[in-house]
């Protein structure tokens, strides 16, 4: 394990600014002037602490780390994703050939930590393996296939360089799953979360060094859930790439009509509901939230999916929208390395479609032979490819679900991602066609493309196929 993680910036004195936070409920004066009376940072580390011990968390995090992912597995970005009250940004691997990226290695160890027997011989094999990967998608790179496509053949043990923010209070929970939570059986996360609390722990020891202390929980489920349902290995993992609408707020245009006129008018309740009994008023009201920049009445509404054969690539993708409740199983329990997605471009070229579909297969292979070898399962999550699928489950309020389409229903978006968030539109017009009516790709929303010169150039085709009750895939 070669990767690391470094601090490379935090909030300069760390401990005066929450210490002014636990101050400035009982202390006289204004804010400002009891920021600049903390100029003790031994009673600002001290009052710090005692708060901490209360229960009272939030004065950490007005302190920000900012974080640099040099070199770590895909299976750590993935890991590190999903705190999404952190901020992070990834190299994309639309754009940038990672051919010459490298890949991690696994320790190769049991589910003990202890070293396997023949570990030596089954690292060369894994190296061959992970060779013959990278140079199959640099060839289908230089063959014309997109990077965007080529890359479902990426393993999840490439190497990948990320930024991540978080604050302190973030941060504790990032190194409490790092070090004894769902990361604490892979050595490469574990690793990695000791360098991190050891450069935190010296900025701000007050805050760090109570974290060893913390209480033992756990955070994985999914052997607890497979022995309430008697779940058996044998079972058959289905394939199915659709989107199902689980559950919503019910009416959903009404109850957005009735929270702007409560929110904007001191007309009582009754009055309110009689005038939404004319849908003309409903529909009036929908436009006009719409309409302003800050449509908070869409975050009365409420609506969950389950998104079938979901890519580890696209996954990506979809937890960039951090005010979702997104729910991902564990690679390590669910992945097979069996389902697996054929893009468009590799399917029309009879060559690489072979080439494309013998890789799997014998991804599948070694997979197997090391899950066999006694290998932890988590280190075998490494195999995983990115054109490996799962399933998953989110939850979305109106105006994310706004955000959501305007930006991943755009042309411009990647193929998978864009399907996905068609399909959620068309759920959503099909329980609310006059809210959801509005809803489509940025151009649509407002009239005209923000993509300038990067522009798709489509613009009236756009705007007829989101026009229609049902948005056709093209």
């Amino acid at each position: 394990m070669n990767g690391t993680v470094q601090i490379i910036g935090y909030t300069n004195e760390p401990e005066r600014i929450p210490a002014s936070g636990a101050r400035i409920s009982t202390t006289a004066g204004d804010s400002l002037a009891i920021f600049k009376n903390a100029t003790n940072a031994e009673n600002n580390q001290r009052l710090v602490k005692k708060v901490l011990k209360s229960g009272h968390k939030t004065i950490i995090e007005h302190i920000a780390f900012n974080l640099a992912f040099v070199n770590v597995s895909a299976y750590v970005e993935q890991f590190m994703l999903e705190f999404r009250i952190a901020s992070f940004t990834v190299k994309s691997r639309r754009y940038v050939d990672f051919s010459k990226m490298g890949f991690v290695t696994p320790s190769f160890v049991d589910a003990n930590g202890k070293p396997l027997r023949n570990a030596d011989r089954l690292k060369k094999i894994y190296s061959e393996h992970m060779t013959f990967l990278f140079k199959e998608y640099g060839e289908f790179v230089e063959a014309g296939i997109p990077k965007e496509d080529a890359r479902f053949l990426l393993p999840y043990s490439y190497k990948s360089n990320f930024y991540c923010t978080a604050n302190a209070r973030e941060l504790c929970k990032i190194l409490y799953s790092m070090l004894y939570g769902r990361g604490r059986e892979n050595s490469e996360i574990h690793a990695l979360g000791e360098g991190l609390l050891k450069q935190a722990a010296e900025i701000c020891p007050f805050i760090f060094d109570d974290l060893m202390k913390m209480e033992r929980g756990h955070e994985n489920k999914y052997d607890r859930i497979a022995e309430i349902m008697d779940m058996k290995e044998e079972l058959e993992w289905h394939f199915d790439n659709s989107v199902e609408l689980l559950n919503h707020t019910e009416n959903p245009e009404m109850v957005v009509a009735r929270a702007a006129l409560i929110g904007h008018t001191n007309l009582p309740t009754s009055q309110i509901e009689n005038r939404l009994k004319d849908q003309k008023y409903v529909e009036q009201i929908i436009e006009l939230v719409l309409s302003d920049r800050r449509p908070r009445e869409l975050e009365q509404i409420n609506f969950s999916f389950r998104i079938n054969s979901v890519t580890l690539a696209a996954i990506t993708h979809l937890t960039r929208h951090r005010m979702q409740s997104i729910i991902i199983p564990p690679f390590q329990d669910v992945c097979r390395c069996e389902r697996y997605v054929v893009p468009a471009t590799i399917e029309a070229n009879a060559e690489i479609l072979q080439r494309y579909h013998a890789a799997h297969a014998k991804t599948k292979e070694l997979y197997e032979k090391l899950s066999a070898s006694g290998l932890n399962k988590y280190e075998i999550s490494y195999l995983y490819l990115s054109g490996n699928v799962i399933d998953i489950t989110t939850t979305m309020n109106g105006r994310e679900l706004l955000t959501f389409i305007a930006l991943r229903s755009c042309n411009r978006t990647q193929w998978e991602t864009r399907n996905i968030a068609i399909n959620i539109l068309n759920s959503l017009r099909g329980v609310s066609p006059v809210l959801f009516k509005h809803f489509g790709p940025s151009c649509y929303i407002f009239g005209r493309c923000p993509e300038g010169k990067m522009s798709c150039g489509k613009y009236t085709e756009v705007q007829e196929r989101f026009s229609e009750p049902s948005v056709a895939f093209k």
